[in-house]
């Protein structure tokens, strides 16, 4: 089960496994630590369009908005929030990007708490 870090999201990252078709519906889980609402963007890159190569459904604690390249995902405030993704054709690993709005926490009075991110992590 592939999953991400508030702060691999912050900065983006690809996808650590090719989504094929032979993996059927896949549920991806965003688990939002703020007290706002958290976003997060799947993305195509390279020449594959992500949007057109998957389906998305099933949303729980979030709303989505997608663009020709890319979707958008509004996360509830403190939620976990689930949605179903499911490959139409295989995506290469490289050819897929996941970034959220992190926030990433700097505080010269509190070193521990420095260098904290907020927002979402991602598994499916």
């Amino acid at each position: 089960m592939p999953s991400y870090t508030r702060a691999q999201l912050y900065s983006g990252t690809t996808a650590s496994v090719d989504l094929t078709t032979a993996g059927g519906a896949l549920t991806f889980t965003l688990v939002n630590t703020k007290t706002s609402t958290a976003y997060f963007n799947i993305e195509s890159k390279q020449t594959q369009n992500v949007i057109d190569s998957a389906t998305i459904g099933s949303l729980s604690n979030c709303s989505v908005v997608s663009g020709s390249r890319n979707a958008g995902f509004i996360v509830d405030r403190g939620a976990t929030a689930t949605f179903t993704f499911t490959p139409t054709s295989n995506i290469a690993k490289e050819n897929i990007k996941f970034i959220a709005a992190n926030a990433h926490i700097f505080n010269v009075g509190d070193p521990d708490a420095s260098g904290s991110f907020f927002g979402v992590n991602l598994s499916y």
